[in-house]
């Protein structure tokens, strides 16, 4: 009898620790669709199939950003007042090797909280791109822009521990694993840092 080979893991870090300075009240909390950008993205990402997702935020938004009740779904806690997204996604991979989820060989998934308009059709070709390509760099983008999600071997934690900056630094230091996939939405790359940019979300 042939045994089908189980697929690469992917797990999902989803960074919604910011202090979201320029929206001027926390941007994780505000309403989209029928839940918050958090709760959004999170189901967004639970419904790409990872095989886990951990959330990481601050105390105060645990209750108001309506995180689903799934089984793969972790919580990490980052109350550092000057944190970085970096940060949020280091802690992120501390909670997934603890929860000992991951080995060396899993992709990790990135989607930011205030990217709630990405398609779960985006993240669904995204993964299915890494899990055939499991030690390549896979970003999503639209017409030549990247986006989110990224992907990237749990391999190059050394690489992303060494990075002084954001995660868009990753790519640039290993630009010869980059497999860049094209997604023909704009949504892929339309964050809200501004309640402007908030108020076109519904437009």
């Amino acid at each position: 009898m042939t045994r089908t080979a189980t697929p690469t893991p992917v797990y999902g870090v989803l960074p919604a620790a910011g202090m979201s300075r320029r929206m001027g009240t926390p941007k994780q909390s505000l309403p989209y669709g029928a839940s918050t950008m958090t709760g959004h993205v999170a189901r967004t990402m639970l419904a790409a199939n990872l095989d886990a997702v951990v959330v990481v935020t601050r105390t105060e938004l645990v209750g108001a950003i309506d995180l689903p009740e799934d089984q793969r779904l972790l919580l990490a806690i980052n109350d550092a007042p000057m944190t970085q997204m970096m940060d949020s996604i280091r802690l992120g991979l501390d909670t997934l090797e603890s929860a000992h989820r991951t080995h060396h060989g899993a992709g990790i998934f990135v989607i930011p909280a205030d990217m709630p308009t990405v398609p779960v059709a985006a993240c669904v070709k995204c993964v299915d791109t890494f899990r055939a390509n499991p030690t390549n760099i896979i970003i999503a983008t639209c017409h030549g822009s990247r986006g989110h999600p990224i992907i990237f071997p749990l391999a190059l934690q050394s690489v992303l521990d060494a990075i002084t900056g954001g995660l868009n630094e990753l790519p640039l230091r290993r630009a010869d694993l980059v497999l860049e996939t094209p997604i023909d939405d704009p949504a892929i790359l339309r964050d809200v840092d501004t309640v402007a940019d908030y108020e076109r979300l519904s437009v």
